[in-house]
């Protein structure tokens, strides 16, 4: 089974029948080491983050702090793993997550398919993914705040607001969050690009079912004229 073309296959049919251009940009999956760690270092190096790294401050921004023990990155790419605390065993460091960032971009180049299928083959899961739709105009936030509660970022340091919009309890099956922000900004693209990012948890990869009418319902408000 090839899962990521089963993941695109299953979102490009949806596009092509809902004139809509949802995509993946990122795929996460639970494993335990001491069965994949050693296929999984035949892929390349894997390098420890020192803590006063930039990625890993961004890792823990989307994670909380107390699942984090230590991180990895595979080579050059937007490939990492972190280990997870295990409380309800002694065995430390036996739990990971998989990350693969970045495969819907517009400034660099994403991590290869081939990578991503050899990943894949050796993890045969998918615990979660972010599937992306951007858009050349600013949502309409006004309009999903009459459905959502929506929670604007506020720049620690500044503590000025941003143009970034989280909807941590859309009450939706699956989707476990939703988060709506300026792409064009944020990657220094020089053009208007924004971005309606939704969290998609994968009971099961193999029978795949992914809420994509719920999330156009949402994406369609966004897109919604003022």
């Amino acid at each position: 089974m090839n899962i990521l073309s089963e993941l695109e296959e299953f979102i490009n049919e949806f596009n092509q029948n809902n004139d809509v251009d949802f995509a993946i940009d990122t795929i996460r999956i639970e494993f335990q080491k001491q069965y994949k760690k050693a296929k999984l270092d035949e892929l390349g190096e894997w390098k420890k983050l020192q803590k006063n790294s930039n990625i890993l401050h961004k890792l823990k921004k989307r994670l909380n702090d107390d699942e984090i023990t230590s991180v990895y990155r595979l080579d050059t790419y937007d490939v990492y793993f972190y280990n997870k605390k295990d409380t309800s065993t002694n065995r430390k460091y036996r739990n990971a997550e998989m990350i693969i960032f970045a495969m819907k971009q517009y400034h660099k180049e994403p991590p290869p398919k081939e990578l991503i299928n050899k990943i894949l083959s050796i993890l045969k899961d998918v615990s979660n993914i972010d599937i992306c739709l951007d858009i050349p105009y600013r949502p309409n936030i006004e309009a999903l705040s009459k459905y959502f509660k929506l929670k604007q970022y506020i720049e620690p340091k500044s503590k000025k607001p941003t143009d970034t919009y989280y909807i941590n309890n859309p009450n939706i099956t699956m989707i476990e969050k939703i988060t709506i922000y300026d792409k064009g900004f944020k990657n220094s693209l020089g053009y208007i690009m924004h971005r309606i990012e939704a969290k998609i948890i994968i009971p099961n990869i193999k029978l795949l079912a992914i809420p994509l009418y719920e999330l156009k319902e949402v994406t369609n408000i966004a897109r919604l004229s003022k």
